[in-house]
């Protein structure tokens, strides 16, 4: 009779193992797969038409729908991690779910609850992406790996469809717009840049400077001036962190210094102008109506105060059709009443974009959801007890959702569905909570 011990399958002791890296690999394709949709999207090289906007793309929703399908199962396969990832998805819950309830007082709820389920998708699917991290480097390195392919194909799409990527305004590349580019080029020099302060082998570190470099031109072409001034803002910031680590805190005393010399300066050339903020930025942007975003600001306060606690709805107020687009209801003697119908679908400000949407309460919890995680990230990257890699990544989610606040206040992505900006923070909140759940199991997350 043959020995029992002998007669144990071999591969018995290796099955567990086998699960986990099956639920490993799993993870590793939804969260490549939804950076590569959130940087490229379903519809690269081609300019939707204001119908498209208001029904929607079929490829899009597939994907997306498919994407939320492997979510699912990644998040069933992570089920053990969801209590400590719950308390730090909370405040992002809430705003779901206040999108979701705005069906109800919505103008057009048809729209509202195809809008606002793209966003419960999108949040359900960063989430998920979270839940199976093994460390904050894995999700800092695969946001590097795909930020900077995308930049590559936008250089290389671009030399062969000049045709499109091309405008007269700057260089677009594979995306709709010149702004959306500046983005991308930002969140990669952001990233490279931190990147490679968390690298330990010297040609991870000179692979994350030539996508910095890479990045940084992509960015310039694109003559997005808020994003090239936001860019230029965050590199200051994360050099000026870098190098205070290094010379100790002398060096942190004349930055500080340097920092309270400049506020005064600041405020003194502020008083020059009677504190005048529309003729002081002039002397910067040479346009006091920020192109012409003054008047849309006037017009967008103007209609969000007539729902000021709840909104019009989620998605109910732009891309609602030719004959309801609220820019029919303009006075008479301003540019926007002479701009062809669906050209202008944001109100360039996210605070005021929301407020149209889901009411001023519901604006003020989402700049403290983000904010409270731009915090959380920037004490952790500032922390001397985490591993370098993680204060690496704490520090890029932390610039990140910090950029995210500022770019708000000329452009609107702050829980925006769909844009990558907005897609981008989310996945920051979500893989900042992912923290606790690595703290609980006691791993060390720099992987």
């Amino acid at each position: 009779m043959p020995n029992a011990a002998l007669s144990t399958p071999l591969t018995a002791p290796a099955t567990p193992r086998a699960g986990v890296a099956w639920a490993a690999g799993l993870h590793a394709i939804l969260l490549h797969l939804f950076l590569l949709y959130v940087f490229v999207g379903a519809q690269p090289f081609q300019d939707p038409s204001a119908a498209q906007r208001v029904e929607g793309n079929i490829i899009d929703r597939f994907g997306v729908l498919a994407l939320f399908g492997l979510a699912l199962v990644v998040l069933a396969l992570n089920a053990r991690r969801l209590p400590a990832l719950i308390p730090g998805l909370a405040g992002l819950g809430a705003i779901v779910v206040i999108c979701l309830s705005s069906v109800l007082w919505s103008d057009f709820p048809d729209l509202t609850i195809r809008r606002a389920l793209l966003l419960t998708f999108l949040a359900v699917i960063a989430a998920s992406c979270a839940s199976g991290l093994k460390s904050l480097r894995q999700f800092h390195t695969a946001l590097f790996a795909v930020t900077a392919l995308v930049i590559v194909l936008n250089v290389v799409g671009s030399a062969l469809a000049p045709g499109f990527a091309v405008t007269d305004l700057g260089l677009r590349g594979m995306y709709s717009q010149k702004n959306v580019a500046g983005i991308a080029a930002m969140i990669t020099a952001v990233t490279a840049a931190t990147w490679t302060l968390g690298a330990a082998r010297r040609r991870h570190v000179a692979l994350g400077l030539l996508a910095l470099a890479l990045a940084l031109g992509f960015l310039l072409l694109t003559r997005s001036k808020t994003s090239i001034a936001l860019t230029g803002l965050a590199l200051a910031g994360i050099a000026a962190f870098a190098l205070t680590e290094k010379l100790g805190p002398r060096f942190a005393l004349l930055l500080a210094a340097a920092a309270a010399f400049g506020v005064c300066v600041f405020l003194a050339a502020f008083a020059a102008f009677d504190f005048d903020p529309v003729a002081f930025s002039a002397v910067f942007t040479g346009d006091a109506s920020f192109t012409g975003r003054d008047e849309l600001w006037a017009f967008a306060l103007k209609a969000a105060q007539e729902r000021f606690w709840l909104g019009h709805g989620y998605g109910a107020f732009w891309d609602v059709g030719p004959d309801n687009d609220p820019l029919n209801r303009i006075d008479p003697g301003t540019w926007l009443g002479d701009v062809e119908v669906g050209t202008i679908n944001q109100a360039h400000n996210g605070f005021l974009e929301l407020w149209l949407h889901i009411g001023l309460p519901a604006v003020v919890l989402a700049t403290v959801v983000v904010a409270t995680g731009m915090v959380a990230g920037l004490a952790g990257a500032a922390s001397a007890q985490a591993p370098r890699a993680e204060r690496a990544a704490l520090g890029l989610i932390g610039v990140v959702l910090a950029l995210h606040l500022l770019h708000n206040l000329t452009e609107a992505t702050l829980f925006v569905r769909g844009i990558p900006f907005c897609n981008v923070a989310i996945l920051c909140i979500a893989a900042l909570s992912c923290r606790r759940a690595l703290a609980h199991e006691g791993r060390s997350a720099y992987g």
